[in-house]
């Protein structure tokens, strides 16, 4: 049976493929409880709130900088997010996630990011059209 880190390290490693209906099947728990961002959710609202940010921005790419799943996010947003309008800026997302494992499959997943500097970045760094 997979460690516990090699169970997170796989499945944030799987969500650079972008392929989510596949990484949660294969690593999320039907059982999930998800505290991300002082919330409460189940396995397929966190499921819709991931594809909805890969919708926003396709060329998301987590890279784990360490264990527990610690990682920095920079992409370019093709889509709103947020109430912020696509316009090709590129933002870098800074965040700690803290998953627990059960029978091989994320069980509780906690995470604390800089959302608010996130969009604020996104709108100060969209590409201004010169008249």
């Amino acid at each position: 049976m997979s460690t516990t880190q090699e169970v997170v390290r796989s499945f944030w490693e799987s969500y650079n493929e972008h392929d989510l209906d596949t990484s949660w099947e294969r690593y999320i728990s039907p059982d999930l409880q998800n505290h991300a961002f002082g919330g409460s959710y189940d396995r397929e609202a966190w499921l819709g709130i991931e594809k909805g940010f890969i919708t926003a921005f396709p060329d998301v790419r987590l890279e784990i900088l360490g264990q527990v799943t610690e990682g920095d996010l920079s992409a370019t947003q093709k889509e709103e997010f947020y109430g912020v309008p696509a316009a090709g800026a590129v933002g870098t997302l800074r965040a700690t996630f803290f998953d627990r494992v059960a029978d091989g499959k994320i069980v509780e997943h906690w995470a604390d990011a800089d959302v608010g500097g996130f969009l604020q970045e996104l709108s100060n760094s969209a590409p201004v059209a010169l008249a």
